[in-house]
């Protein structure tokens, strides 16, 4: 009894509070096909992070283009989601 006990303490519940995040994902319609919204706000964050690069590089050279320019892509993403969709 113990042992079904744990497990569904161990191993049912904590999959069941993970399953329960599964809702619907906010999407949009783009010329007949749904898109995921996190593509839009990529696609949106690729346009501010070369838009940065244009201002940035006007003012300081930029050492390790390889880091900075991939995680000014993240950070716009993430933002542009938490504000966007949260």
């Amino acid at each position: 009894m113990n042992l079904i006990r744990a497990y569904v303490y161990g191993l049912l519940v904590p999959t069941l509070l993970l399953v329960t995040g599964c809702a619907r994902a906010p999407a949009f319609d783009i010329l007949g096909s749904f898109f995921p919204a996190w593509i839009v706000c990529l696609a949106v964050a690729i346009v501010f992070t070369v838009l940065s690069r244009a201002l940035l590089s006007r003012y300081v050279e930029i050492a390790w283009p390889v880091l900075i320019y991939p995680s000014l892509t993240g950070i716009f993403t993430f933002a542009l989601w938490l504000a966007l969709f949260r």
